[in-house]
């Protein structure tokens, strides 16, 4: 996508919902990576208006991938990302001035599943597995999965199948043996008979999975509003967490799940919503290493380089 595409799709959100800019301190748009249970208390914050209470005008903008977000962030365009923590590294490494600054889902919601033939990874040699792309997320944690059980990844094939919806189907029809995915999609994996094969929760315990990531300088000119975006989303976490019948609407309203799947997804989220936007640095230190390993990355960038610490310290007792 373009920038003058992104910004096409920023004017007809607002065209098409009818928003009557006001009269407030700042606006500033935060681009969603895709649409899922992971941003829950974003759609929360915006509905019951705390941004607004907090003086701010903002405009959530729903990606359909990462890497468009990240473009748009880059480009200007976007003014906050939320989106994957792990997979700025290559952007960060790449001379792009982005840091992570607070965590919005502390949980590791991927589990590798499929076809029922396929009984465990240690058989995996030979077979073939569907990521969204090389350099993302489901190609870090598809090789981490297979290094686990004693496998070389240069044993197996992965295939650019895309994002979540598409992987999903990929094994059913036979183009690959097994894939990650994650909720709801597991929900729908398991009702079709597909074999579980890892959770990656195993693995990666403490893993921050999606945060709200900025370009430095706007980090540093726009303190004061950042401050006070962060005061109102933690108000959003607060009532997220607090709230399961809201968190169940909001979910069916902006992920369309029907009810059941919204109340499973809500309360297999729910304490993963940090208060205090703790990052847990395992993530992003594991992703650097495969990156390295993989010759993606020319050197080892140290964590703290990828993250801004000033935000947390200064709203975490809050």
């Amino acid at each position: 996508m373009s920038r003058g595409q992104v910004w096409l799709v920023i004017w007809l959100i607002l065209l098409l919902s009818g928003l009557q800019l006001k009269q407030v301190d700042a606006r500033i748009v935060v681009g969603v990576s895709t649409v899922n249970v992971a941003f829950l208390p974003i759609y929360v914050t915006q509905d019951k208006g705390f941004f607004k209470g907090e003086g701010l005008d903002v405009l959530v903008v729903m990606f359909n991938a990462g890497n468009t977000n990240l473009q748009a962030l880059i480009g200007g365009d976007v003014q906050i990302m939320a989106g994957g923590v792990p997979e700025t590294v290559l952007a960060r490494a790449s001379g792009v001035e982005i840091k992570n600054f607070w965590a919005i889902s502390n949980l590791m919601p991927f589990q590798i599943y499929a076809n029922p033939n396929f009984k465990s990874l240690k058989e995996s040699k030979g077979k073939k597995f569907a990521i969204s792309r090389f350099g993302s997320l489901s190609e870090f944690l598809t090789r981490s999965s297979l290094r686990h059980f004693g496998v070389d990844p240069k044993d197996v094939t992965l295939l650019q199948i895309g994002a979540t919806p598409a992987r999903f189907t990929a094994p059913a029809s036979g183009i690959v043996d097994a894939t990650v995915l994650w909720f709801p999609v597991t929900e729908r994996a398991k009702a079709m008979g597909f074999r579980q094969l890892f959770d990656l929760k195993e693995l990666y315990p403490d893993w921050t999975n999606v945060g709200f990531v900025a370009q430095e300088s706007w980090l540093a000119r726009e303190k004061e509003q950042t401050v006070k975006f962060l005061k109102a989303f933690q108000r959003g976490v607060k009532y997220t967490r607090e709230n399961r019948e809201e968190g169940i609407r909001a979910l069916r309203k902006y992920v369309q799940m029907d009810a059941a799947e919204a109340g499973a997804g809500y309360d297999e989220y729910r304490d993963s919503f940090p208060l205090d936007g703790r990052i847990a640095e395992k993530g992003i230190a594991v992703a650097i290493d495969q990156e390295v390993e993989a010759g993606r990355l020319k050197r080892k960038i140290p964590v703290n380089e990828m993250i801004d610490y000033s935000f947390i310290n200064l709203l975490a007792k809050k």
